[in-house]
């Protein structure tokens, strides 16, 4: 067990539990854009069955009431569980919306997409556990790599709580920004476990250290809006609007948001320019590749509004902010200044 539980397997289960997290939020965002994230109206079954029915026969007449009541009775106990706790807004929302009431009908392509969807956040929950477990064996080295293997387990089951609220809450806006920001979290607990059970040094550059820092702090109010902006889009997917006039129909926050992109690309552009004095290889390459996933991801979202928002794109443009927070974090980190 011990040749089993050592340095190279866990990086490779950390490695793959990373890669299988962006996986998910891919996943996740598909659901989003083909509009299957009510595909299964119950969690965790799939109208009442582990296995999402291929026809609606074996379903009976009132199905639709029967998984609203549902969600009804649900939404009662969180409301009360937020109104104990100061949110009273909140939980007038979650019981009073009209549109948290809504139950789509069945639909077997958007059901299997959102059950793929849950079983490859199942699959993520023993990729978590194992990266856990193999965490414990350096324990010795120190006490938070295995803290931090137990926490990111927590919240994994919490994320999957967190799914079932916007399962049941009908895609409400809020819980799918938490949801989001959540995996961004997880996301960078596990780079913070891979940086330092590898013992990568960290490269003491105050002036590289505070612009990559000042970046990635910027960069999650740009998240935020972006969640914001899909919220948007997702109104739009369900309403009669045609997809040519969407760019019409956006809010404030796309503009915010776009205007907003400027100052990232700005950063990783100083970004760039600090790490070339380093003359450090690994700095520069990861500074110019940071500086082109953003242009990318900016050059994404201009094709979302000049295309009428393709479907294939709009995870394309979530991947890419992704992975540049990803970076940047990762970046961050090596980069911590010592005095």
């Amino acid at each position: 067990m011990k040749r089993l539980i050592n340095r190279k397997n866990f990086l490779r289960i950390n490695a793959i539990t990373l890669g299988s997290v962006f996986v998910l939020i891919l996943v996740g965002s598909i659901v989003r854009v083909m509009g299957a994230g009510m595909g299964c109206p119950d969690w965790p079954k799939c109208f009442g069955s582990y296995v999402p029915p291929i026809t609606a026969e074996g379903l009976p007449a009132n199905y639709q009431d029967i998984f609203r009541e549902q969600r009804i009775t649900k939404n009662e106990r969180l409301a009360r569980l937020f109104n104990s706790l100061g949110y009273e807004e909140l939980s007038k929302k979650i019981t009073e919306d009209p549109a948290v009431l809504v139950e789509q009908e069945f639909d077997v392509t958007k059901a299997w997409i959102e059950y793929v969807n849950r079983l490859v956040g199942v699959l993520i929950g023993f990729l978590v556990f194992l990266n856990m477990i193999f965490a414990f064996a350096f324990r010795s080295r120190s006490k938070w790599i295995p803290f931090m293997g137990v926490m990111i387990f927590v919240l994994t089951g919490f994320q999957g709580w967190v799914g079932s609220l916007v399962v049941s809450t009908n895609l409400l806006h809020g819980f799918i920004t938490f949801h989001m920001l959540l995996a961004l979290v997880i996301v960078a607990m596990l780079i913070w476990m891979n940086v330092r059970v590898r013992e990568l040094s960290i490269y003491p550059d105050k002036n590289l250290f505070i612009v990559s820092l000042l970046t990635t702090l910027l960069f999650i109010p740009q998240l935020i809006l972006g969640t914001e902006v899909r919220g948007v889009i997702d109104d739009l997917l369900i309403s009669t609007i045609g997809r040519s006039e969407w760019s019409q129909s956006l809010s404030d926050s796309f503009y915010i948001h776009r205007s907003y992109s400027w100052l990232i690309l700005i950063g990783a552009v100083a970004i760039f320019y600090y790490a070339r004095k380093t003359e450090q290889v690994w700095v520069i390459n990861l500074s110019m590749r940071l500086v082109f996933l953003v242009f990318l991801a900016m050059i994404a979202g201009i094709g979302m509004v000049r295309f009428d928002f393709p479907v294939w794109l709009q995870p394309l443009h979530l991947i890419l902010a992704v992975g540049i927070f990803s970076y940047l974090f990762y970046l961050t980190l090596r980069l911590k200044f010592v005095k």
